[in-house]
């Protein structure tokens, strides 16, 4: 596959901050003279662990200075021995990584001398000038800083909250993104976050209706998306980077930063007031990333069960490089692994985490590109442990576990950030992925209804998924059973407008739609849908108020925008 070449040649990236030394070279052994920390251990240690331990950051305690080390020395040597630290889950030979924070075992050696000779500190003459960080950005200053504008209270007991909190973006005119780099406000009790974007109002009409704004649960609305195949989060330890020339993204005017945040309580009231940092490019994306998820919507762990394992594929259509990838489960996950099946039977590693710990989530960069031709089938295998053997089993005893959204709940997820070699490519990989997604998404729906028939969201999804593959007789039948389940679940009514819609039953329609705009008066799509009723109907005044009443909800809606343009006055 020949990369679009305004990429790199070679896919060449941002540097990282953590980078080759962590590889196997930086320090050499040391022969001769006892080891003393301000020439032996201090490189290493600066090099190798405080980004993290440094004041304002995810780790408890830092790590800048002799007397920082020293007190620490015994903690140091028994974390990095038993590899729990410096934090690095994907394993060796199974995929190779940019910035991996993996000590070789000279540098542990060098740790366990140094501490078993009494910690020597040395001559200060040796001791290398600690790292600096600039006002605590890793990717140098930002040129455009968000901070939410009101901290959010997290009570100080009680079970991990899932909030989101959307902020409107005060940019004057859009801008190329190379890059953002986000704090968490509080590193203490910020688990993960991630980070999407809301161009219509959706999200903000949702956070309004709470006091103070925001809402709960790990499902953000339809129009809150990351954009254009990027891979935006943050947990503890995950080093900031920037998209190579070619691949920035665009960031719309009237945008809207929809974060969720996953926050554990810490047994005393704590504030949280993350912030956020831009760093724009003159250059425009000259070709655009594409994210292909891999999901099991069937897990469905027995207790005391270890060794249960689950597989999903997706075949690729076109040939692509994988530039990243993130893996995801919960507690329970034990053996995480996703590898490429090639058309001639070849098996290539993508990444192996052989102990999933939930606490230390991320995304890797390829150290080069992965090129895969059209036909390669990605593998997701991975395994988990139910048992009470399992120390972070959050149920004891154990109790089945099935697959959902929180975290006493069970996932199993491989994300890829791809690149397609050309436009004509991406699209055929965009359509294809869709219509993946929407077979895998009717098989969760169709199990979740087997289970609970009477679970209105579900048959929503379901209906919808239906009618976009042309299956216009059952989706009715779903939508019908949610409203049968619900019968004032908005969702259940717009769709059913859709469906009139496109029987041309135009009073049926014109009843649902009302419905739906009584039930959740800021609905733009649904004002949007009923100007263009009123049109088919010849009302074209009632066509023009609809219409304008949806752009004044969602100014950024074209399509409502190119529709009155065409009214007839």
């Amino acid at each position: 596959m020949t990369p679009n070449k305004s990429v790199g040649s070679g896919f060449k990236f941002a540097p990282v901050a953590l980078a080759v030394a962590l590889l196997g070279g930086g320090l050499p052994p040391t022969s001769g003279a006892p080891l003393t920390f301000n020439r032996d251990i201090a490189p290493l240690v600066f090099e190798h662990c405080s980004g993290c331990h440094r004041p304002g950051q995810s780790a408890p305690f830092s790590l800048l200075s002799y007397a920082d080390v020293q007190r620490r020395a015994t903690t140091i040597v028994r974390v990095t021995q038993n590899r729990y630290m410096p934090p690095w889950l994907p394993a060796p030979g199974f995929g190779e990584f940019a910035g991996e924070r993996r000590l070789n075992p000279e540098h542990i050696d060098q740790l366990q001398r140094w501490v078993a000779a009494g910690c020597p500190e040395g001559n200060p003459a040796d001791r290398p000038t600690p790292p600096r960080f600039p006002d605590g950005w890793q990717l140098g200053e930002p040129d455009f800083i968000l901070t939410l504008p009101c901290a959010y209270e997290l009570p100080a007991t009680g079970k991990d909250v899932y909030r989101n909190l959307v902020v409107p973006v005060p940019t004057i005119g859009p801008h190329y993104v190379k890059g953002i780099e986000f704090h968490p406000g509080n590193a203490r009790v910020v688990h993960h976050a991630f980070i999407a974007f809301d161009v219509t109002r959706g999200s903000r009409r949702r956070a309004e209706r709470e006091d103070p704004p925001g809402f709960s649960g790990m499902e953000l609305p339809d129009t809150a998306q990351m954009p254009a195949g990027q891979l935006l989060g943050w947990q503890p330890g995950k080093t900031p980077y920037l998209s190579p020339p070619g691949l920035s993204w665009l960031l719309r005017m009237n945008t809207d930063l929809v974060l969720q945040l996953h926050l554990h309580p810490s047994g005393r009231p704590e504030t949280v007031q993350p912030s956020l940092g831009f760093y724009f490019t003159d250059q425009p994306p000259t070709n655009s990333a594409f994210r292909i998820g891999i999901r099991s919507f069937s897990l469905d762990i027995p207790p005391g069960t270890n060794g249960y394992a689950v597989d999903e594929s997706y075949t690729v259509p076109v040939p692509v490089a994988l530039l990243r990838v993130s893996t995801h489960a919960h507690y329970l996950g034990k053996d995480l692994q996703a590898y490429a099946l090639l058309p001639d039977g070849r098996k290539k590693w993508l990444i192996r985490i052989p102990d999933w710990d939930f606490n230390w989530q991320g995304d890797y960069e390829y150290r080069q590109p992965l090129e895969l031709p059209a036909g390669s089938r990605l593998m997701l295998h991975y395994t988990y442990d139910n048992s009470a053997a399992n120390p972070r089993n959050p149920n004891n005893p154990p109790r089945r576990v099935r697959y959902g959204l929180q975290t006493t709940d069970e996932m199993g997820e491989v994300w890829f950030q791809t690149l397609a070699g050309n436009p004509a490519d991406r699209e055929r990989l965009a359509r294809d992925y869709f219509l993946y997604v929407v077979r895998r998404t009717e098989e969760f729906d169709a199990a979740t209804l087997r289970d609970d028939p009477g679970n209105a969201p579900a048959h929503v999804r379901l209906g919808h998924n239906l009618m976009v593959r042309g299956r216009l007789p059952e989706a009715r039948a779903h939508f019908a059973a949610a409203l049968l389940a619900q019968p004032d679940f908005a969702p259940a009514h717009y769709e059913m407008a859709d469906w009139s819609l496109a029987q041309n039953d135009l009073a049926a329609a014109y009843r649902e739609l009302q419905t739906v705009l009584q039930l959740d008066p800021g609905n733009a799509k649904a004002y949007g849908n009923l100007g263009y009723l009123e049109s088919r109907r010849g009302r074209f005044v009632e066509a023009r108020a609809a219409a304008e009443k949806a752009l004044r909800l969602d100014p950024d809606d074209s399509a409502v925008r190119d529709f009155l343009a065409r009214l007839p006055r």
